[in-house]
Order: structure tokens, then C-alpha cells, then sequence
């Protein structure tokens, strides 16, 4: 798996309540491969929501929402989900991470893997 700093909404981001990551330039739905993966690097605490958005505009005014998605309480280290991309994605990209309150995680796009 390759993962590509340009597709990388939070790597290895700590957590000690919500947070939002930088706002990512996509190209739409150009790669039909595209997935998206959530890595908990660090055991977290809480059960967390990961909402991914996307939006014509760079401030992510009137998102459309790709995924939420939910992770198990407390996520152990090492727990990965892997989904590949929604259709329907625009020009910016955002991931926000809610409702873990400590842990370390990872959100990123990659192509060429496999899902479990």
C-alpha cells in the first residue's frame, strides 16, 4: 500500500476531542480505485466518528457527506477499516474525527490494496 502525503487527511493525529483535518484537493471521481482508510495507531478512547466530506468550494460550504463512519469503543491499536471511496466526490475533500477523547489514528486515500 502507498500512501501519498497529498492523500492524507490525518497521519498519526492525536486526539483529545474533534478535530478537522486540512482541506484536501481532489480531482472528482477520477480514480475509481481510490480507498479509504482509517488506521488507529494509538488505542483510542471514546467511539469514535470519522465524516468525510466533500464539497465545489474550499471551504467545504454545502457538503455532501461521502462517509461516516463509526468505530468500534475504545479501537485497539492496529484496528483498520477500509471502504473504498464514495462516488460523488468534488473538488475539496475533508475527514473530521469526533468523539474520541485519546488515541492516535490515521486517515488516508491509497489504491492497490486488499479488503479483509
Amino acid at each position: 500500500m502507498i500512501i501519498d502525503t497529498l492523500n492524507t487527511f490525518h497521519w498519526k493525529r492525536e486526539l483529545s476531542g474533534n478535530v478537522s483535518s486540512d482541506v484536501m484537493i481532489t480531482s472528482g471521481d477520477a480514480d475509481p480505485n481510490l480507498w479509504l482508510v482509517v488506521r488507529v495507531d494509538k488505542a483510542l478512547t471514546g467511539t469514535a466518528l470519522i465524516n468525510v466530506y466533500t464539497s465545489d468550494t474550499e471551504n467545504i460550504a454545502n457538503p455532501v457527506l461521502l462517509h461516516g463512519i463509526t468505530l468500534p469503543a475504545n479501537a485497539p491499536a492496529g484496528y483498520e477499516y477500509k471502504v473504498r471511496l464514495a462516488n460523488g466526490v468534488k473538488r475539496y475533500t475533508r475527514a473530521n474525527v469526533n468523539n474520541a477523547t485519546a488515541g492516535t489514528i490515521s486517515v488516508f486515500l491509497t489504491s492497490g490494496i486488499t479488503s479483509k
